[in-house]
């Protein structure tokens, strides 16, 4: 059956198109708000478009991300040719400052996904729908507008709330403490859990989240409040959040969630998780939903696989390449452990991939030594694509991005079950995870902290986790120091300067940026 949410996107992007202003936002419906929110298919439609806003936009993952979230850390290089968006490398030494253009496209798509959703929750209780469907509806424009504003806590830590829309277009006001912004991610996931449905959605709908989805996304903001006490200022956990707490979210998602590891391809299951195949399979709790149309526009195309695949080969650009540290811990990995991730996560030049083709492409990419390699995770199999006609990067916009599996709860939990001294459940967790990846059990005897961090790098490399983790876990100085980073300073980024000029006031630079 085709998946319906995908299809709308097609009509729905198209009516809600993305806000060129900065702090001040126009509606984002075709029709005049009298003509528009009238009926249930109006507040789909709304709906879709901020599940749209992640590819209609492509501020959502093109360098804007990919700088900040992926090659500050140390998984990934920037990739490409030399003197290709050369300013990137800003990410690589932290030599960025307040006015980068970067932070402002990152802030600009993040608040217009905001308003998108703040419409949704402004105007869809006014509509006479069934209660149960209203509620639905509600609970999935507050899950994106958590996961946004979770985003946001991670970069720039203190950041804007707009709960509703400003009268007046009020919106420029003071950002909140981190521990306010945090709280009210809680409460919007907290309305999810509470008024979602908590059965997959069929066929037809997949990809829409579910209370799962809420509670799964708690799981993963409690384990960074629990592990303030490693990057916060005052080094306490933020909102007083505990392990304990974590764990009980992620025992409920375990034991009663609908989710499971993809493992239906035997040790092959890695690679074919990632294929359009298993897009919104029992693994994923939350990612986008792309298309592809033989024109420009008119569909949500997502910039994902385009950005990140072999430069001048088969369509792509090529960033955000396999770091030469993650080749070698990983290969050293591979051969000590029987990593089966790495063969299906890195693919190199003159490698041969899944279709028998020999990847070809740019001989010499930016930040890397030795071969050029890239992430295999996005490859779109020739066999897969969509027969389609148009300019050559559309055949590489069609694959979702998968922004949260249920591998990574596994691995919350077992975090948190070490941090609770339930290590021998943290081992039964650890191991569901490595088990996949044809890796040994570790005994509990055994197990350490640091393995499961570790575990957390190969199993999401590419995903946007390994740098924040490395800040959340107190890392980041020791791995990444040699680099420039430090402490306090890099633990959050700036405000975008051009969003405090365009303030009145209120809004003020991050600490340590003044």
């Amino acid at each position: 059956m085709r998946n319906l949410l995908k299809i709308a996107l097609l009509t729905g992007v198209i009516g809600f198109t993305a806000c060129e202003s900065n702090l001040e936002f126009s509606d984002y419906n075709k029709l005049p708000q009298e003509e528009f929110w009238q009926t249930k298919e109006d507040a789909i439609s709304a709906l879709t478009a901020c599940y749209g806003q992640f590819n209609a936009d492509w501020a959502y993952y093109d360098n804007s991300v990919m700088g900040p979230e992926e090659m500050a850390g140390d998984n990934t290089a920037k990739g490409s040719t030399a003197g290709s968006q050369s300013e990137v490398n800003a990410f690589i030494d932290y030599s960025f400052t307040p006015s980068f253009t970067r932070f402002d496209n990152l802030w600009k798509s993040r608040y217009a996904m905001v308003n998108l959703c703040n419409q949704v929750l402004e105007y869809v209780p006014d509509i006479e729908m069934d209660e149960a469907d209203k509620k639905q509806i509600l609970g999935e424009a507050k899950f994106i507008r958590a996961w946004t504003y979770f985003e946001m806590a991670k970069l720039w830590g203190e950041v804007i709330i707009y709960d509703g829309l400003p009268e007046n277009g009020a919106y420029d006001i003071e950002k909140s403490s981190i521990e306010e912004v945090y709280a009210f991610i809680l409460r919007d996931l907290k309305y999810g859990y509470e008024n979602m449905r908590k059965s997959p959605w069929g066929s037809e709908w997949k990809g829409r989240v579910t209370a799962w989805s809420a509670r799964a996304l708690e799981a993963k903001v409690l384990m960074y409040m629990a592990s303030g006490v490693n990057f916060m200022p005052d080094g306490q956990a933020i909102g007083e959040k505990t392990w304990e707490d974590v764990k009980t979210v992620t025992n409920d998602v375990i034991n009663n969630g609908i989710y499971s590891l993809y493992t239906a391809k035997g040790d092959s299951s890695f690679f074919y998780l990632f294929r359009l195949a298993q897009e919104n399979c029992d693994e994923s709790i939350f990612e986008s939903q792309a298309g592809v149309s033989s024109t420009n526009g008119g569909v949500a195309q997502s910039a994902y696989a385009l950005n990140s695949w072999v430069k001048s080969f088969d369509g792509g650009f090529g960033y955000s390449v396999p770091s030469d540290d993650l080749v070698a811990a990983w290969k050293a990995r591979e051969a000590e452990q029987n990593d089966l991730r790495y063969q299906y996560s890195v693919i190199f030049y003159g490698d041969t991939l899944v279709d028998d083709r020999v990847v070809e492409g740019a001989t010499d990419i930016d930040g890397v030594t030795g071969l050029p390699r890239y992430n295999y995770k996005v490859y779109i199999p020739l066999a897969e694509r969509s027969d389609i006609k148009g300019n050559w990067w559309m055949q590489q916009t069609e694959q979702n991005q998968r922004f949260f599996r249920f591998a990574d709860v596994l691995l919350i939990d077992a975090e948190a079950k070490f941090m609770t001294n339930d290590v021998a459940g943290a081992a039964v967790s650890l191991n569901k995870v490595r088990s996949r990846a044809g890796e040994p059990e570790i005994s509990s005897g055994n197990l350490t902290l640091q393995d499961i961090w570790d575990e957390r790098r190969f199993e999401l490399a590419f995903e946007n986790d390994r740098y924040f983790d490395l800040v959340r876990t107190g890392q980041a100085e020791t791995v990444l120091g040699s680099r420039g980073w430090t402490k306090p300073k890099n633990v959050f980024y700036p405000i975008p300067q051009v969003q405090i000029d365009l303030s009145i006031g209120p809004l003020k630079q991050n600490a340590y940026w003044e």
